[in-house]
C-alpha cells in the first residue's frame, strides 16, 4: 500500500494523515522499498496500524510471489539490465505493458521471469558483435585533387586562393588541400 492508499483507508485526505499520523506510521511501520521515491508497505501491517492492532511480522522477506509487482529498475535487476531497457522493451512489446498503478509501470514477476527464462535473449546480447563487418573503421579517401596540388607545390608557390578558384571550391576546402599536400612525403 502507499501512503495515499492508507490515508483513503483511515478515511482522511493524504496531507492530513501525513500531518496527524505519517510520522508516527512511519516510525513503526517499515517500507518495503527503501530509496525508492513512492513508498510501498506492507497491506497486512498498515491495516493493523489503521485498526490499532498489533503489528505482524513483514512478509516482504519471505519468498517471491509470481503476482509480486515489480519496477522497472527491479524488473531490471532481474533481467540484468537498465531500468531504461525495461521499459523500452516493454514500448516495443519485448515485454508486457504492465500495469499502471500510483502513477507508475509495474511489471508481474512472473512476467519478468518468463523473459528471463525464454528462448530469445536479447537483453544478453546488446550491440555488435566482434566480427560484425560494420565495426571496421571507415575507409580511408584519397583526393586525387591534393597530388595536383603537390605537383603545383614542386612547380613554385601556390597559394589558397589560387586553389579555391582552380577547382571552385571555398577558402576552407582549398586550405585543407593545401595541407595535405605540404603533409605528404616527397614522391
Amino acid at each position: 500500500m502507499t501512503e495515499d492508499d492508507i490515508a483513503t483507508a483511515s478515511g482522511l485526505p493524504v496531507y492530513t494523515w501525513r500531518r496527524r499520523h505519517g510520522a508516527d506510521f512511519r516510525a513503526r511501520v517499515p517500507v518495503l522499498n527503501p530509496g525508492e521515491r513512492l513508498r510501498l508497505y506492507d497491506a497486512a501491517q498498515a491495516t493493523a496500524y489503521i485498526k490499532g492492532a498489533r503489528i505482524p511480522a513483514s512478509q516482504a522477506g519471505g519468498a517471491a510471489h509470481p503476482d509480486d509487482l515489480l519496477s522497472d529498475k527491479e524488473a531490471g535487476a532481474v533481467l540484468g539490465i537498465d531500468a531504461t531497457t525495461v521499459r523500452a522493451y516493454a514500448t516495443t512489446g519485448y515485454l508486457p505493458a504492465g500495469t499502471e498503478r500510483h502513477g507508475r509501470t509495474w511489471w508481474t514477476r512472473r512476467s519478468i521471469a518468463a523473459r528471463r527464462d525464454s528462448a530469445d535473449q536479447r537483453h544478453h546480447n546488446p550491440g555488435r558483435q566482434p566480427g560484425d563487418p560494420r565495426n571496421r573503421a571507415p575507409r580511408h579517401r584519397h583526393d586525387p585533387r591534393v597530388t595536383e596540388v603537390a605537383a603545383l607545390l614542386l612547380l613554385g608557390q601556390v597559394n589558397t586562393a589560387e586553389i579555391a578558384e582552380r577547382y571552385q571550391v571555398g577558402q576552407r576546402t582549398a586550405q585543407r588541400l593545401l595541407a595535405a599536400a605540404r603533409a605528404r612525403p616527397e614522391s
